[in-house]
This record gives C-alpha cells, structure tokens and sequence, in this order.
C-alpha cells in the first residue's frame, strides 16, 4: 500500500495526469441537464508553509450531483500528482454522502495500483490489482461511515456537509490503510482565510483522529473547502481560487 503524504514526498515539477476519465465508476451517459456542479477548483499543497519553495504537490477536483435510476447520487473525481506519485481517485455517494462505491489508481513510476471497493450491507469490499497480483479484502464499517482516502483534500467536503453547525463523531473508511477510524469534528467560528490574493471569511473545523492528532479544515459557507491543514505533518493544502 502507499506511503501516506505525510511521511513525506519533494517535488521537482508536477504534471496533472488525466486518470478521471477512466475512473467512472459505471456511471451511465448523462446530459448536462442531469448534472449539477457542486464544486470544482484545484488546491496546491504544502509543507512546512505556503511559500512556493515549499510546495511539493497539486490536487485538481470536481464533485458533481447527477440524476441516478434509483435517485441522485453525488460523484467526485480528482486527479492528485505530487513528484513521483500520482493518484486519481472517484468517489460515488448518496445525497446524505454515504458512499456507494469507490476506486483509485496509484501511479508511482512505472508501477500501477488500482483499489475498488463498494460498502453495502455494513461491508467494505475492495479488489486490490497491481504488479504482484490480485487481491481482495472485507471488513464491517459502520452505518453512516465516510470515505477519507490519504493524500486527497477535496474529500474533507464530505465530512464538513456532515458536521456543518455543530460537533459530530463520525466514522471514516481509509481505502488504503483497509482501515476505519473514527473522527471528531467540530465546527468552530469564522476566520479569514487567505486564497490567493483575497482573504476571504471561512468557518473553521477541528477534526481530531483516535491517536490525538487533529486535522484543521476551513470551508465557505457551502461547506466547499478553502483549505486543510495537517497539523502532524505540517502539511497544507489550500484553494487555487475562490469557489464560483
């Protein structure tokens, strides 16, 4: 499995791959009338603060509501490229944001891992493929469980819409960690976030994991992420630009 960014990656020069238009989960063919863009924008990742010499990744994302046979269902796809690594994940959940089936390629030189899972009757079942082989791995998750996968930001939208207002627990499935921990989020007061050249007002989270070690998140007033600080391993991620 990868190493999680936080163990630490350097990057030279970043080139976004265009792994998403493989990763689609089965979707059908959708006209745009069935499609509503929830949020889309890119963020640039740091370590040790934001200067430009200490940039070390970039994550570009959409997340979509689209109309499904059995109601809407909400789809998020990115594609995350750090110096060697480069990840293209797609989630799809309900409109309550409970997944129903996730996948991500990993692609570290020339070697391709691809994870499928889908969580159905309290189960997380995923299909690992790489240059060893195949192997598959279930474990119980709990109800109302989220998917926060290492390494991908745009993802902290989901765990926000869930906590927005007050404090929450909430259980968090970690694809590739075959894992699920559970978080505490609380919602805190409003504070300048600097996005690009604008400071704009957002609404400041705490997540904090069963280790101890807390997770700062700020997000506009939609819940769509401004920026994501990981306080144990001094890494952040914030918006390109302002969310329109």
């Amino acid at each position: 499995m990868n190493t999680p960014l936080r163990r630490g990656y350097h990057i030279s020069h970043m080139r976004i791959l265009s792994f998403a238009a493989a990763l689609t989960l089965g979707l059908p063919s959708l006209s745009p009338a069935q499609v509503t863009t929830v949020d889309e924008g890119s963020f640039s990742i740091f370590r040790g603060g934001e200067r430009p010499a200490n940039r070390i990744g970039q994550e570009s994302f959409t997340i979509r509501r689209t109309k499904g046979a059995g109601g809407d269902v909400v789809v998020a796809n990115a594609t995350v490229t750090f110096d060697t690594e480069h990840l293209a994940p797609a989630l799809r959940t309900d409109t309550s944001f409970s997944p129903l089936a996730y996948q991500v390629e990993v692609r570290t030189g020339n070697d391709v891992e691809r994870l499928r899972g889908r969580i159905g009757g309290g189960r997380f079942s995923a299909q690992l493929k790489n240059a060893r082989g195949e192997s598959s791995k279930e474990y119980i998750v709990s109800d109302g469980a989220l998917i926060l996968d290492d390494d991908i930001f745009h993802q902290y939208y989901f765990l926000v819409q869930r906590a927005r207002g007050g404090t929450a627990t909430i259980p968090v499935v970690i694809p590739r960690r075959n894992t699920q921990e559970t978080m505490r989020i609380q919602t805190g007061a409003n504070e300048q976030v600097r996005v690009g050249t604008t400071s704009v007002e957002g609404r400041h989270y705490t997540i904090t994991e069963p280790s101890g070690s807390t997770r700062q998140v700020w997000a506009d007033a939609q819940g769509r992420i401004l920026k994501v600080q990981l306080d144990a391993g001094n890494i952040i991620a914030v918006r390109d630009e302002l969310p329109h």
